[in-house]
């Protein structure tokens, strides 16, 4: 979840300098200005609204999806290293950066059959993902919904529901603090920043999402659930989502935050690279635990 209070109340993590006050090196250094690159830039029809999005590279499909609030740039970190092995598709979700927002309520499953039927229309069979918080969750819901378009996911920080037990308990006061502030915004007929899609962004992510474990079992791709040992969402739910997903693996990167995609790029994206160019595989303990235990039986 890229949440968008965190664009007022921690603007140094998503914009900020060179490098923060702890001497974390922040968003990586790039060439383009991703999201407003012309050169690149297209429009799609995709179910009723008029979708942005840039591709750069050439290889294998890869959908990078941003966060809530946030935009391609979002996933400038992304788009620089990958684009020199992969045909990088990289879209504003949406009711997102210059995508239109449509009418009826925002959901993410709206936006996942957005991105489906957007890989049809640029003629992308099947796609590698990497998802940001609220696109790992449309991440997700791609392969519950539209498993054809699916081969890897890559899911960082999603949840599965919008409660305490997903979330931590210090994020609801600052979303009721941001959705409050763009409620009144929108009732004093401020126009200063699109309030509107602000108040939407807000009350998705009070209301959604509603994913299952049932449903997470349908999921036969391979998936990398990623997160941080300080994410916004609760380690114990990453866990739960990992254990109930039939191939997965679990990515905790130790000192970092909900921004480790940024922040901590270098190692995001080699972990990344590898989940998606290593065949998967799940070892256990228990069975080298016994295998070892074998070969000591042996003469």
């Amino acid at each position: 979840m890229r949440r968008r209070w965190t664009i007022y109340a921690f603007s140094l993590l998503l914009f900020g300098l060179a490098r923060s006050a702890n001497g974390q090196l922040q968003p990586c250094p790039t060439q383009f200005r991703y999201g407003q690159n012309d050169a690149v830039g297209h429009f799609a029809v995709v179910n009723g609204i008029r979708m942005y999005y840039e591709t750069y590279g050439s290889g294998p499909p890869l959908l990078l999806i941003h966060g809530n609030g946030g935009s391609i740039w979002g996933m400038r970190c992304q788009i620089s290293y990958f684009s020199r092995s992969y045909w990088v598709i990289a879209a504003d979700s949406r009711a997102h950066g210059k995508s239109e927002d449509g009418s009826g309520s925002l959901t993410y499953e709206q936006m996942a059959d957005d991105l489906a039927t957007l890989l049809t229309k640029i003629n992308a069979d099947a796609a590698d993902i990497i998802g940001q918080s609220d696109g790992a969750i449309i991440a997700l819901l791609l392969a519950i919904r539209h498993p054809s378009k699916v081969k890897n996911i890559v899911a960082n920080s999603p949840n599965l529901r919008p409660d305490d037990s997903a979330l931590v308990a210090w994020a609801f006061p600052l979303m009721q603090q941001d959705l409050d502030r763009a409620k009144a915004m929108v009732a004093k007929g401020d126009r200063s920043k699109n309030w509107r899609r602000i108040r939407r962004w807000n009350e998705l992510m009070f209301n959604e999402p509603h994913i299952s474990v049932h449903e997470l079992r349908r999921i036969h791709v391979p998936v990398l659930i990623s997160g941080a040992d300080d994410d916004i969402i609760k380690t114990e739910h990453l866990v739960e989502i990992y254990r109930n997903l039939p191939l997965a693996q679990l990515s905790i990167m130790p000192g970092a935050t909900h921004y480790l995609h940024q922040g901590h790029y270098e190692r995001f994206n080699a972990i990344v690279e590898r989940f998606l160019s290593v065949p998967f595989y799940r070892p256990t303990s228990k069975q080298e635990i016994e295998q070892e235990l074998q070969e000591q039986l042996q003469p």
